[in-house]
Parts: C-alpha cells; structure tokens; sequence
C-alpha cells in the first residue's frame, strides 16, 4: 500500500489529571478526576492525519509494557500502519494536568522514545515520496537523519520542533514546513513571541532558513503564516466550550499535512488546520477527540 504520510516521531501514553489549578511548592493539592489514553507528538500526527482519510506509516518506539501494547492498539485502530514501531523497555509518559480553563501542563517521560536509534531509519520508508512529519521528543540524531533521507529520496518534510531545541542551520535548510508555537518560536529566536505580530516577524526570520513556509501557531489568537505565497495572520476558529487542549497542537499539524498532501492553497490547509484542531479542544484527550473528515467537512469545501 502506498504511503501518503510517513510519521518517525514519539509515542506516549498520557496520565492526565482535572484539577482547578496547579498546587503551590509543597503543597499537596486535590484533583477532580484521572483519565489515561495514548498519546505523544508522534502517534497523535499519525492518528489525526489517518482519521482524516490519509495512509500512514508511523515509526517510532514504544515500551515492551502494557502501555506500550495500548499506543500499538490505538494506531491499528485508526488504520495507522504499525510494523516498523520498536518495542524496547519502558514506554515515555506523558504527565498532564488539566486546568479548570481547559489550559494544560504537561511533563514527559522520554522513555522508549529515545531507544529509536539511527539505524531503524530504512530507506524503504521513502521510497513512495510521502510527507515526512517529524518533531523533537526523540533523539536529535535520529530526527537530522531521517531529514537528511527524505531530502535524498525527495520527500516533502514538516517539522514540528516541539518540544523546541537547536536546530542547525543545515538541517534547517532541508526542512520544508516548519510549524513551532510562540514558545518555541522565542526559543529558536533568542526573544520574546506574544502577540500576532511577533509571530510574523518570526516567522519571516525563520522563513530564511527553510525551504517553502513557516508556521506560527498561538492557541486563541490563531496562527500566522510565511512562505513564498502567503504572508499573514489567520484567526482561530472560536469555540463555545474549551474543554481540554491537550493534542489540539498535534490535530493542527495532522490537518494541516491533509492539506499538503491535497495539495490545497496553504490559507486554506491552514483555515482547515484550525477548524479540525477546533473540534479536538471540545472533548477530553488526544487522539480520542480527533475528528474525522465527516466531522469537519460538511460546512466547508475542503476536499
């Protein structure tokens, strides 16, 4: 079967707690609930850009646990093609608290994400020109490689460089779409992005060191856009009720990569990136919350 979307990236599964607020330094604080699901960068991009009508690969390592059969059963679920996922010692954790706002923290357990090494990146992953979708929770090395590869074979690569790190310029250059939020937008900037219109001035900054565009994403305030034929700021898509966050980063990018892949203008992939994405903050977890195509298309004409 051919590969649209060949997903090397993390697989964790999430504890996450609802508490009204984050407990001070050395107190001891009440949730109000506990919920467990699988997640991670990776196997969220993976499952949205599936739910979403796409053929995936994901590639990745999970925990020869019971944690790591449940991230396994999540992919295969949504028809996420799962033969070259690794099982190897403890599977990454995701520990997340839920605010009353629907905000988040989240902390990560690396765990069998970082046993992903470079020499489980074949070169048959390549070899149908998919979309590379890559982030930053596993090891740096394995992350320039399969850049490096996709370049080789001329597959098109987003990176998600999240949670941010350096970057080489090298690297950087054979990236094709670099999509970061305002916290890691400032990181790889070395100052402060807040507002819309630090965004942009990033994004141009950043435009200059890959190849088609740079993605700024910033939650409420929507996200903005620089590449060669777009240059702007593009509104979220407003919600009546905010229930959890978490994931709505990773449903951006899987939307966003059906565009891509549809090959639709890039305002438009990015208004439907916001739409779907939209629809994840409205129900509890990740992948859980993801919609499908008939969820999100019926109102819009993006095919």
């Amino acid at each position: 079967m051919k590969t649209d979307v060949l997903v090397i990236g993390s697989l964790n599964f999430d504890i996450l707690v609802k508490q009204e607020r984050l407990p001070l330094v050395g107190e001891t604080f009440t949730g109000e609930g506990l919920l467990q699901m699988p997640g991670g960068k990776g196997g969220n991009q993976a499952v949205q850009c599936a739910r979403l009508g796409l053929r995936v690969k994901m590639v990745g390592c999970v925990g020869d646990d019971l944690f790591g059969e449940e991230l396994i059963k999540s992919l295969k679920d949504n028809d996420v093609a799962c033969s070259d996922i690794k099982q190897f010692g403890a599977s990454g954790l995701g520990l997340v608290q839920i605010l009353k706002s629907g905000d988040y923290c989240s902390t990560i357990i690396k765990g069998a994400n970082y046993a992903l090494e470079v020499g489980d990146i074949k070169d048959s992953f390549f070899a149908d020109s998919p979309l590379v979708i890559l982030q930053s929770e596993i090891a740096p090395e394995v992350v320039t490689l399969a850049i490096e590869k996709a370049r080789q074979f001329h597959c098109p690569v987003l990176l998600n460089n999240a949670p941010a790190r350096d970057i080489d310029r090298a690297t950087l250059s054979k990236v094709d779409y670099l999509v970061v939020n305002e916290t890691e937008a400032a990181f790889m900037l070395g100052y402060p992005v807040v507002h819309p219109e630090d965004a942009l001035k990033a994004a141009r900054v950043l435009r200059t060191q890959v190849r088609k565009a740079v993605i700024v994403t910033l939650g409420e305030k929507g996200s903005v856009v620089v590449s060669d034929d777009e240059n702007g700021h593009f509104a979220a898509v407003k919600c009546d009720t905010v229930v959890d966050t978490t994931g709505a980063g990773d449903s951006y990018i899987g939307a966003l990569s059906y565009g891509i892949i549809k090959q639709l203008p890039l305002a438009d992939s990015i208004r439907f990136a916001s739409e779907v994405s939209a629809f994840s903050v409205q129900n509890y977890g990740g992948q859980g919350s993801f919609p499908t195509l008939n969820n999100v298309q019926p109102c819009h004409a993006y095919s």
